[in-house]
């Protein structure tokens, strides 16, 4: 098992960035992928880029799904500490960046592809606007 000492830094995230930059990103990126691909099929008359907007419409609602699935095994594994920094937020109390979160290898994954998957739906609405 991991120690906090050798771990490496994709293995680790603070609760402030979990909660407030890959959480908002995770729900931007569903978002996105919704309306930029729907546009997408809508202005779409070939068949075949019908099928494989579709097809990777799939792909990457399963991503999201699993990437899903591990941030709430995070969660549910710091249930206190996420509780503990929503109530200093209610109280109006200074809120720090919060524990450091150890990361066990489906996680870190998950967060690395939740970043990816983000930059991937930003570009392809930019290239959708392009025209």
């Amino acid at each position: 098992m991991n120690y906090e000492g050798n771990v490496s830094e994709a293995q680790q995230i603070t609760l402030q960035e979990l909660l407030y930059d890959i959480l908002p990103k995770l729900k931007a990126a569903q978002e996105m992928m919704q309306s930029t691909l729907l546009a997408i099929l809508d202005a779409t008359e070939d068949p075949l880029e019908k099928a494989r907007r579709r097809e990777q419409q799939d792909e990457l609602e399963l991503e999201l799904f699993t990437i899903r699935l591990n941030v709430k095994h995070l969660l549910g594994r710091h249930t206190q500490a996420v509780q503990a920094m929503q109530e200093a937020e209610q109280s109006g109390a200074a809120v720090d960046d919060g524990p450091l979160l150890i990361l066990d290898d489906a996680e870190a994954q998950a967060i690395a592809k939740a970043r990816m998957l983000h930059t991937r739906l930003v570009a392809m609405q930019q290239e959708l606007a392009k025209g």
